[in-house]
């Protein structure tokens, strides 16, 4: 579904979860939010690639704050087997587990849905300034460079003799022949686009013509439109002490 949206309908999908989730105080409503970030990511064809870095990143977040909050948190407190939890303790760590998990779902799905080149073109239609695209694109695309990188480094080395793995001193000593060449061709990366933006008139003024501008249909804005009135009521909802 949203492969094909314009790429500022994503962004701002992604935006809207993260602000609902910040709307809401307890934990049926915060993990609502994040059954919606599923249903976003499951109708997009990419809950499969969002789950497992998802998982990943907020499962330790998650252990936290269980310990932190329900195990030494006040009373009242609740027995469940050998453990006792604190009640207002387990929904503070609920309510900040599900925010996080919000966000990553809702962002990670946004990353997998957008196309870095599909987003330079609908910015530059939009009018926004060369560097600001440039350092929005490159942060999007950084970390995909540097894994594919990384891999070929790793099959070069490995194809020149080197063992990765063994004993922990081994692993140790391997680390040079890998992080060395990482940096080295990061840096000479660098060195490259500068010189390929300054080519292209990378500091120059003036509006830039999109070659290929993505469509932006009436479904796109219809959406984006509607998130933006959700956000809104939800926050006038919260402020009047009405949110649940």
């Amino acid at each position: 579904m949203l492969h094909r949206a314009h790429p500022y309908t994503p962004l701002a999908v992604a935006t809207g979860l993260l602000l609902l989730a910040f709307a809401f105080r307890s934990p049926g409503a915060v993990w609502a939010v994040v059954a919606v970030a599923l249903l976003v990511a499951a109708t997009s064809g990419v809950l499969g690639a969002v789950m497992r870095p998802a998982m990943l990143l907020a499962l330790p977040t998650w252990a936290l704050l269980t310990v932190l909050h329900g195990l030494l948190g006040g009373a009242p407190h609740v027995a469940v087997g050998p453990a006792v939890f604190s009640v207002a303790g387990a929904e503070r760590a609920l309510v900040l587990g599900g925010r996080l998990a919000a966000i990553l779902l809702a962002f990670l799905t946004a990353l997998a849905t957008v196309s870095p080149a599909r987003l330079v073109e609908a910015m530059t239609a939009r009018g926004v300034s060369f560097g600001r695209v440039y350092l929005l694109v490159s942060t999007l695309t950084v970390v995909p460079r540097l894994r594919a990188r990384v891999r070929q480094i790793v099959d070069a080395q490995q194809c020149r003799g080197l063992r990765i793995g063994g004993s922990p001193p081994a692993r140790v000593r391997a680390l040079g022949p890998l992080v060395v060449p990482l940096l080295l061709s990061a840096l000479a990366e660098v060195d490259e686009q500068a010189l390929a933006l300054a080519v292209r008139g990378g500091g120059a003024s003036g509006r830039r013509t999109a070659l290929d501008p993505p469509a932006d249909h009436l479904a796109d804005r219809v959406v984006r439109w509607g998130v933006l009135a959700l956000v809104v009521a939800a926050y006038a909802w919260k402020f009047a002490g009405a949110s649940p």
